[in-house]
């Protein structure tokens, strides 16, 4: 095959599933084939009579007489990447939405793919914050949630078409994610307790630390922007709340969510800005782990073997949580998180981390 023949698509016959399949393979990680699926309508994209690429895509009834559209998986053939596949497979997605009558359309994307970001930026979609969901769709937004799987896709974004009349804020959705987290870690210490009484003193102390290493750890990532010269901007994840939620509820565990900061601009490649996402990325870890490496010390030193404050005990497993969350796992489904960046930038850094991490964990 050759890049310069047309990219045709159209609808995916039913013999084609096996090698579709194998090409979404060669896409997408290990992880990610456990739960990709060709159910609903599948697109092919086909250079000389051979597929290349496909999208799967599925359209559902929305409150308020609306009807949405929704990309499930868009994937291209590594060795046909560069050949228009991908941009063709976009537009046959939007006039098939639009086929079908569909008055909005979704893509859910990880802040960092940036590729798959300019796709839907060039097709007139736009990030739509959890504040801008609400405002357009008031509590259908579960729906949406539920029909795009935009429930469990941490450091995911939910792109819409159309996008949002007005500009967001990020510092209330800041703020938004201290609160969740805090609610979470309130939940998962009820549940420690056998959903019995919990102390005034621990729900404010729950608070006090999401508030702390959140803070501590944004105000360290925004730092090494700055020194930089990054200009950044904070974004919500609210994707990961509904698994976070279950999670504690279930087992009484902490699943940080801390959302993330992301260049102030809409062009911007992932790979050309890594050298300086780096930094910033090691920056927060580093801020997050020294917080809670220092609250273990203090620990060992101040009281050995005396029985543990409440604020300790609080800290200490937050702030665990959150280290480990953070680093120890530098892929899916954890991507999203600053373990990631600094393993693509330097994986002998995450390495060090990794282990001190896992020291300090053991003390």
């Amino acid at each position: 095959m050759t890049a310069q023949q047309p990219v045709l698509v159209r609808p995916m016959q039913p013999s084609e599933g096996k090698p579709i399949r194998a090409i979404a393979g060669r896409s997408f990680p290990p992880q990610a084939m456990l739960v990709f699926s060709l159910k609903g309508h599948v697109l092919v994209a086909e250079v000389e009579g051979q597929p290349v690429g496909g999208v799967v895509l599925e359209t559902f009834a929305m409150p308020r007489g609306r009807r949405g559209g929704v990309v499930l998986w868009l994937f291209v053939d590594p060795e046909a990447r560069g050949w228009g596949a991908g941009q063709a497979l976009v537009d046959a997605s939007l006039a098939f939405f639009q086929e079908q009558g569909c008055t909005d359309m979704f893509a859910c994307v990880e802040g960092y793919n940036t590729s798959s970001a300019r796709r839907w930026a060039n097709a007139g979609m736009g990030i739509l914050s959890p504040g801008a969901q609400l405002r357009r769709y008031g509590l259908g937004m579960l729906t949406v949630w539920l029909r795009t799987f935009h429930f469990v896709d941490i450091g995911h974004m939910l792109w819409a078409r159309p996008p949002s009349e007005t500009k967001d804020r990020p510092w209330l959705q800041w703020w938004g994610v201290v609160l969740m987290n805090a609610l979470l870690i309130i939940l998962a210490l009820w549940r420690q307790k056998g959903f019995g009484a919990l102390p005034w003193a621990a729900v404010g102390l729950s608070a006090l630390m999401a508030l702390v290493f959140l803070g501590v750890r944004s105000l360290a990532t925004v730092a090494a922007a700055r020194a930089q010269g990054l200009a950044v901007r904070y974004r919500a994840w609210e994707s990961g709340f509904p698994l976070g939620i279950a999670i504690a509820a279930a087992f009484g565990g902490y699943y940080p969510n801390p959302g993330g900061f992301y260049p102030d601009d809409e062009d911007w490649r992932y790979r050309d800005l890594l050298p300086k996402l780096g930094p910033m990325a090691l920056a927060g870890a580093v801020a997050t782990l020294a917080l809670w490496g220092g609250i273990r010390l203090w620990g060992l030193i101040a009281a050995p073997g005396a029985p543990a404050p409440m604020w300790y005990s609080i800290a200490r497993w937050t702030g665990g949580m959150m280290a480990v969350v953070d680093l120890l796992l530098p892929g899916f489904p954890l991507q999203s998180f600053n373990g990631r960046r600094i393993w693509d930038w330097k994986p002998w850094v995450w390495g060090v981390l990794a282990a001190a991490t896992a020291a300090i964990l053991f003390l």
